[in-house]
């Protein structure tokens, strides 16, 4: 896997609102996915989490993660691997940023209890259709 910073073209799919995967890892160092919204930022990764989550308590204890963004077809996709640099327990203003760019509205339900995660990109890898590279 390349080392970051990921190229331009790269960074171009990743600014996009796409669907995702990340990974974390659980205390006995198995791996665990979800679903995820995220949000690109020059060379680190925002994620909303909800503070009472798995995830979020996996993260604090093991900084490790691992996102996978995928493109129109499941022959384009970027995955990015990094480190928590940044835990801000009162996330919502990033999760209506990151809401309003997937769905066009502020997230619901407003009670949530939400936390953004940052971390910033070690290495990445690519594979994608020639059609939507450049």
């Amino acid at each position: 896997m390349p080392r970051a910073p990921v190229p331009p073209d790269l960074a171009a799919f990743l600014a996009a609102p796409r669907p995702s995967v990340v990974a974390v890892l659980r205390a006995d160092g198995s791996p665990v996915t979800a679903a995820t919204w995220y949000e690109w930022d020059d060379g680190k990764v925002l994620l909303p989490m909800l503070r009472s989550s798995w995830r979020l308590r996996h993260v604090r204890r093991d900084p490790r993660i691992a996102l996978t963004v995928l493109g129109d077809s499941w022959y384009s996709q970027v995955s990015v691997l990094g480190r928590v640099v940044e835990i801000r327990d009162d996330g919502f203003a990033d999760i209506d940023r990151i809401s309003m760019s997937y769905f066009g509205e502020p997230y619901t339900p407003r009670d949530a209890e939400i936390a953004s995660v940052i971390f910033e990109v070690e290495r990445w890898h690519a594979w994608l259709d020639v059609n939507q590279r450049g």
